[in-house]
């Protein structure tokens, strides 16, 4: 498999540099920006610039010329809150939560960022702090880049292991211009193929009597394929008007999961052989319809309608088999789940700007239906559900000197609909910032937000399934929305040697849809219900320190998260402090780097996730259409990945510990091309993007 991935990236690199070399005459440098032609020019100001929703961040030219795309050029700008990950490319908060990425506005992947010229990218709108308008996710990443006129462009990433082969990533991508038409298609594929082991320490405190399992892990295999395609068609009219059609379909082929296991099972004096087999397949194609028209006097209205289909396939399989000179049966669990769902999303968003204050208003509406038959004991259980959520807001932006504030209002309705119940929730959703520049670099700034969220598709159904002999997981069609508080404050100090952020953040869920474990006709049910609160108390400092003209970069990056877990029937606690640090040294396109994190633990009912050790060295050479990159991914670990979970339930705790001894030492090859041929057009800004990916499906684990 390694030879025919090294011999595929010197086939692609041949096609690529042939076609290079036969376009390269026709390469032209002209661009047209948001407001006319934008010639290369040199920027004579902050790199940071505060905003009362966001900062503007100008990445320099040395940082630039040091990146093959546009995550690598977020990494080494190195923002004191953002998390880019060398191994997966992943964007994430200093604290963990996800990162919207977008693209002159439009809601897009990482793949589509990384195929993103650096030279291209004119600034990063960084919204920290969202409103209501993105739907309060934790932090948005806003590319606004330079746009073709005509020509086109082709792009190729891939990276894989050296020593361990079946880690890679691979994007491709290639977009043509005709009139005013525009074509792209865009295709990635990261496949998993480890092996690992899994060990687990069980106790169940049954009425009866207390049994207690010590299983003990075998090498396991660990296989995913994931495929993503898109081809997107647009259409431009001047400056008025944007008609985008996207087709996308996303397959995810997973013939061995991560739950997976081989091992053997100590009880008291028996023992036992344990397989735990799970295959699925899934398929995901949708429809992507949008329109913008832009009005004078700085007004727009834009419209997004979304259809998606999810088609899922689940099989899993268990085995207990005793051993020699065990007086037991033989436990066997199988089941097999097939899944359809069918969504339709729309979106309408008015916007008026003037000179210091910026109105937004708008709808959305999401519908979704799911059809769900659950093959469990040659026993067929069909599960329908519908869902309807209304989202209505609105959002005003007002700057007073250096005092500005965001007033924004939400109000969110859910309908679930199932066996011929139904249930209707409103929420409130407002929203309220303000912030001060202080002046000297210091900014001061407060958020807070109140919203809501409805349950899983996949946890309301109806479906007892069971796990093992012991356990079953279980549906609850009786779950309510769940509303929760957030509120954060900010103080900055930015200079050009010296950047400092603290930050201060407080959430509350109110009635949290958590786990919830009890005994139930002699097993122990796995379910989720409304439990009374989840609070949330975290602390992030970033210090970073730039030297050699912003060359040499160390950051430190301390954190403390304390969480408070208030069940029906529990309480439970835990504190986790940790620390991230990096260096980053740029000369000319070279970069070299190297990271170190602790564990960042996370608590969510009574279950208690510790995150992963890690660390990396690297180093990197970027030319102007293609680039290198040679990375080592724990190259002073000794037990190579390790991954816990805990249990924390009285009536059944357990531990889970999952090991990959292979994950060290781990030497990783990164390889880029990015060529543009023709004269480049403008493409319209699109602004809105929807997508759904849940396919409401229980798991049996």
């Amino acid at each position: 498999m390694l030879r025919f991935r090294i011999f595929l990236f010197i086939l692609l690199f041949s096609v690529f540099n042939s076609i290079a070399d036969e376009l390269e005459y026709l390469n032209d440098s002209s661009y047209i920006g948001m407001y006319g032609e934008i010639e290369e020019i040199t920027v004579q100001s902050d790199a940071v610039i505060q905003k009362v929703d966001k900062q503007v961040l100008l990445p320099t030219a040395e940082v630039k010329n040091a990146s093959a795309n546009g995550i690598a050029l977020l990494k080494n700008m190195a923002l004191p809150r953002i998390v880019v990950s060398s191994v997966d490319n992943s964007v994430t908060t200093l604290s963990g939560d996800g990162v919207q990425l977008r693209i002159n506005g439009v809601l897009s992947t990482k793949e589509d960022v990384m195929t993103l010229k650096p030279k291209d990218i004119i600034r990063i709108d960084y919204y920290d702090e969202p409103g209501v308008r993105f739907g309060n996710v934790a932090s948005v990443i806003d590319y606004i880049v330079k746009k073709q006129e005509t020509g086109g462009n082709l792009m190729l990433d891939a990276m894989n292991s050296v020593n361990l082969p079946g880690w890679g990533e691979y994007i491709m991508s290639g977009k043509i211009h005709s009139g005013k038409s525009s074509f792209s298609l865009l295709t990635s594929y990261a496949p998993r193929d480890v092996m690992w082991k899994r060990t687990n320490n069980e106790v169940y405190n049954f009425s009866s009597g207390k049994i207690e399992n010590n299983e003990i892990g075998e090498p396991t295999r660990y296989k995913v394929d994931p495929i993503n395609l898109a081809l997107t068609y647009n259409w431009v009219n001047a400056d008025k008007d944007l008609l985008q059609l996207s087709l996308r379909n996303n397959m995810t082929f997973k013939p061995h999961s991560h739950t997976d296991r081989n091992s053997r099972l100590v009880q008291e004096k028996d023992s036992f052989s344990i397989t735990d087999y799970e295959q699925s397949n899934s398929i995901s194609p949708s429809i992507d319809l949008y329109y913008q028209h832009k009005f004078a006097n700085q007004h727009a209205l834009y419209l997004n309608v979304v259809g998606t289909y999810i088609n899922t396939e689940t099989n899993r399989q268990f085995t207990q088999t005793p051993l020699l000179g065990v007086l037991a049966d033989t436990t066997s669990v199988m089941s097999n789940v097939k899944g359809n769902k069918y969504s339709l999303i729309s979106e309408a968003i008015y916007e008026k700007q003037w000179e210091k204050i910026k109105l937004t208003a708008g709808a959305k509406y999401t519908h979704q239906w799911v059809e769900n038959n659950y093959y469990i004991d040659e026993t067929v259980s069909p599960v329908s559900m519908t869902t309807a959520e209304t989202y209505l807001f609105s959002e005003l932006q007002h700057r007073v000197g250096k005092f500005a504030y965001t007033v924004g209002l939400g109000a969110m309705n859910t309908i679930i609909r199932q066996s011929g119940v139904s249930q209707s929730t409103w929420i409130a959703r407002p929203q309220f910032t303000m912030s001060y520049d202080v002046g000297k670099g210091v900014f001061l700034r407060y958020n807070a937000y109140v919203s809501g969220y409805q349950p899983s598709l996949s946890a309301m159904n109806d479906i007892t399934q069971p796990i093992d002999k012991y356990q079953v997981r279980k549906g609850n069609p009786n779950l309510q929305p769940v509303m929760y508080f957030s509120n954060d404050i900010l103080l900055s100090y930015q200079s050009p040697f010296v950047s400092l952020d603290v930050t201060a953040r407080y959430n509350y869920d109110h009635k949290p849809i958590m786990d919830e474990s009890f005994e139930e006709n002699g097993l122990i049910v796995r379910t989720q219900a409304n439990q009374q609160a989840f609070h949330r108390v975290q602390v992030n400092a970033s210090l970073q320190v730039r030297l050699l003209s912003n060359k040499l970069i160390f950051t430190v990056a301390p954190f403390l998260n304390y969480y408070v877990s208030e069940g029906n029937n529990y309480l439970h606690t835990h504190l986790n402090p940790g620390i991230r640090a990096g260096v980053l040294g740029i000369y000319k396109s070279w970069q070299f780097f190297g990271e170190v994190s602790t564990r960042r633990n996370n608590l969510w009912g009574e279950t208690l996730t510790y995150g992963e050790f890690s660390h990396l060295l690297g180093i990197g050479y970027n030319d102007e259409k293609w680039s290198a990159k040679v990375m080592m991914v724990n190259p002073f670990s000794v037990q190579g990945y390790t991954n816990k979970i805990e249990d924390l339930s009285s009536v059944a705790p357990k531990t889970q510990v999952a090991e990959m001894p292979d994950f060290k030492q781990v030497l990783m090859l990164n390889f880029t091309m990015n060529l543009d041929f023709g004269k480049n057009r403008a493409d319209a800004v699109k602004r809105l993007n929807n997508s759904d990916t849940d396919a409401g499906i229980l798991s049996g684990q």
